[in-house]
């Protein structure tokens, strides 16, 4: 219970900057007439929707956590697939960073999604390719065609 509220605390906690960032970043667009620091509506949307999904998965959570009778199960001891999977994940974002200032958004997006989905347990090649496409394309439709967020081109390619 202790990890879950912990969880919990840093994921609202995070949606809270998010949205107190974006508040300030919504003032300094009235002041300056622009917005030179960033979309601020997007971040407060953003921390919000962290913030509700957050308490969500705290109350799902807690009833499994205290299961029928009320009180508090022995929580599972993580396994070392448990540590492989966060230390795969954390170096496939390192990987991400660098890829990104190399080859610019669209391929770094396309490797890490690749990537990730091999991580998060799909298996068949097949169905990981299909998603990351679809993954690459919804992100790059959202972000930079609909949005019209402006992303790193990359040192090699230019596109």
């Amino acid at each position: 219970m202790k990890t879950l509220l912990m969880e919990v605390f840093v994921a609202v906690f995070l949606g809270m900057i998010s949205i107190s960032e974006g508040i300030r970043l919504v003032i300094m667009k009235k002041l300056y007439k622009f917005d030179i620091f960033g979309p601020g509506f997007y971040n407060i949307g953003l921390g919000a929707v962290l913030t509700i999904i957050s308490l969500a998965y705290f109350v799902s959570e807690r009833k499994k956590a205290l299961g029928a009778g009320g009180k508090a199960q022995a929580s599972q001891p993580v396994g070392k697939s448990e540590y492989r999977k966060v230390i795969s994940m954390v170096s496939v974002l390192i990987i991400y960073i660098i890829l990104m200032y190399l080859t610019g958004y669209l391929f770094s997006t396309f490797v890490f999604f690749l990537m990730i989905n091999r991580i998060a347990g799909f298996r068949s090649w097949l169905s990981i390719a299909g998603v990351t496409v679809l993954m690459t394309a919804a992100f790059y439709l959202l972000f930079v065609t609909w949005m019209g967020i402006i992303f790193p081109r990359g040192l090699l390619f230019n596109f």
